[in-house]
């Protein structure tokens, strides 16, 4: 009882916070985001130029913006499509199982990537994500629809509908190999999201990173099969290495140019990078560099939870088993590996801040001249443990002493609307439940 009541003090609590500071819902709207872009601050580190239809640049933690061109215009993504398929073969099949190849599966055009699989071949699944990820072969990344959803355009539909609970803004898939059709787009913010979900997932990072992978002839399928990572700046022996970029996704089409999504790292700063609509061969792999570059050295990684005293409350008490927040021991507290990414030149204290609600929880969102640098999660302080307004060695059936309390006034505002909504209720559960009495006929 003491633990319940105590979770249910702190629910309330948090809610009367959020009422008295306004709740934004967290929406998943192409012209929300074309309107959070718009609003970067003029005394916005400078950018490198970037040639290329549309790009963008986003922390991997916070989902911050850093930079974006055309970033929600509709593109066509080619293979970079084939980060949205792994995500949703990641999330529905086992790494362990047995992949059939159809007819239908390894009907692709001749000149397509692919991975020399034929009609009737068999393959483990997790060997099917290097050659769906590495050489980026179409024969496999149908397979593994029909695998997954029973037939490719089963698969489809789950992908996109699957794209709307990652908060996708303008994608569309009708095939399931990126291969060029009227219909299937993407944009680059979509892409950024998508690699963002993948990134917490550690076999694809280990599969995506690998510079090569080879298939070797076995009872299952009798025959070597090596596999190369197209993405040049993970391979050492390419000009265009990197050490900072961990994995990523390149396409290319006629219609779509020369497409580089990739994740890169450095001193504990992640950053997500789209290129798409690159002119000529490598320079997807120019541009990027500069791009993450910029992200690396204009930009500084914090953490809010040090930084921000906001929710800290001062009491004094008599010994008793109750407990009011501290410093220390505050009601809610900041998630302590919540990151945001600040500008050179702008400082902790320069941002303000705005309480955001969704069907996840509640988050705080940090703003330098309105523009969000960054979204951090809010926890109950004593997760796992008793709630905060009790004392862990308190007896439950101990009578407690009357606490002299001195506590901020709008704390006793806070207990008094509580006491209040304790009272109603109370007043509404008695009159409600309370037995009739039978009327006695004269």
């Amino acid at each position: 009882m003491k633990r319940i009541l105590g979770k249910c003090m702190t629910v309330l609590v948090a809610v009367l916070v959020l009422l008295s500071t306004g709740i934004r819902a967290l929406a998943a709207e192409r012209s929300d985001v074309d309107r959070v872009i718009a609003s970067i601050p003029s005394d916005w580190p400078e950018a490198p130029e970037i040639n290329a239809r549309a790009a963008i640049l986003m922390d991997a933690d916070s989902g911050e913006i850093l930079y974006a061109l055309n970033a929600t215009e509709s593109m066509f993504p080619a293979s970079p499509s084939k980060l949205r398929y792994a995500l949703l073969v990641l999330e529905n099949a086992s790494l362990e199982v047995i992949v059939t190849f159809s007819s239908r599966a390894v009907a692709i055009p001749a000149s397509s990537s692919h991975a020399g699989m034929r009609r009737g071949e068999k393959m483990v699944l997790r060997e099917c994500l290097y050659a769906l990820l590495l050489p980026s072969a179409n024969e496999v990344a149908n397979a593994l629809a029909e695998h997954v959803a029973g037939d490719q355009a089963s698969f489809v539909a789950r992908m996109n509908e699957r794209g709307k609970q990652l908060g996708l803004v303008n994608s569309n898939f009708i095939n399931t190999n990126g291969l060029h059709a009227e219909g299937h787009y993407t944009c680059a913010y979509d892409l950024a999201l998508v690699m963002k979900a993948l990134i917490a997932n550690n076999t694809f990072v280990e599969i995506s990173s690998a510079q090569s992978f080879v298939h070797h002839s076995d009872d299952l399928l009798p025959k070597n099969i090596p596999m190369t990572n197209t993405n040049m700046m993970i391979r050492t022996s390419s000009e265009y290495y990197n050490a900072s970029v961990i994995c990523g996704k390149t396409g290319h089409t006629a219609e779509s140019g020369y497409n580089l999504v990739a994740f890169s790292e450095s001193e504990g700063t992640r950053l997500i990078s789209v290129i798409l609509g690159a002119q000529e061969n490598g320079q997807q792999y120019l541009m990027t560099e500069s791009l993450i570059n910029y992200g690396f050295h204009s930009f500084k990684s914090i953490l809010p939870a040090e930084l921000d005293a906001s929710l800290d409350m001062e009491n004094r008490f008599t010994p008793s088993g109750l407990s009011i927040p501290t410093p220390e021991a505050p009601l809610l507290s900041i998630r302590s590996l919540d990151t945001i990414l600040l500008p050179e030149n702008v400082t902790f204290d320069m941002l303000t801040k705005k309480v955001t609600a969704d069907e996840f929880g509640i988050h705080l969102t940090y703003q330098y001249k309105g523009y969000p640098l960054g979204t951090v999660s809010l926890s109950y302080a004593g997760e796992g443990e008793d709630p905060p307004f009790f004392r862990a060695d308190t007896d439950a059936d101990k009578e407690l002493p009357e606490p002299l309390l001195l506590i901020d006034g709008w704390l006793i505002l806070v207990l008094a609307l509580l006491a209040g909504a304790f009272a109603g209720l109370t007043v509404y559960l008695v009159r409600r439940f309370r037995p009739r009495k039978a009327f006695r006929s004269l």
